[in-house]
């Protein structure tokens, strides 16, 4: 790989980074720009071709692709059940998208 490759990734994920923050800051008081500062970091990841941080990945909506500020404009729900197995469900309120994080259980 190039310098110039590593040189765009990097400032990539820097952006991708400082973007998700300032969504994060900003979602209470302008939930649009929020949106869009998370269109933004997304489309750095695109062009860049590489993957969104999974801290922030999981705070967009798979559906409606909205920044998901927990208790704002989203419910998170913990679930346990002995057949399915555990799981954490993530509903967005602006479109109806359950997302399910199943919890892996170490086995001894």
């Amino acid at each position: 790989m190039t310098d110039y490759k590593k040189i765009a990734k990097q400032l990539a994920i820097s952006r991708m980074n400082y973007l998700f923050q300032r969504a994060h800051g900003i979602f209470e008081s302008d939930k649009i720009l929020a949106n869009r500062y998370a269109f933004l970091a997304r489309r750095y990841a695109q062009r860049a071709r590489i993957k969104v941080p999974s801290i922030w990945k999981k705070r967009i909506c798979h559906e409606c692709k909205s920044f998901l500020y927990p208790g704002k404009n989203s419910r998170i729900r913990l679930h346990s059940k002995k057949g399915k197995g555990s799981h954490v469900s993530m509903t967005c309120l602006e479109c109806s998208h359950v997302t399910r994080y199943f919890i892996k259980i170490k086995e001894k």
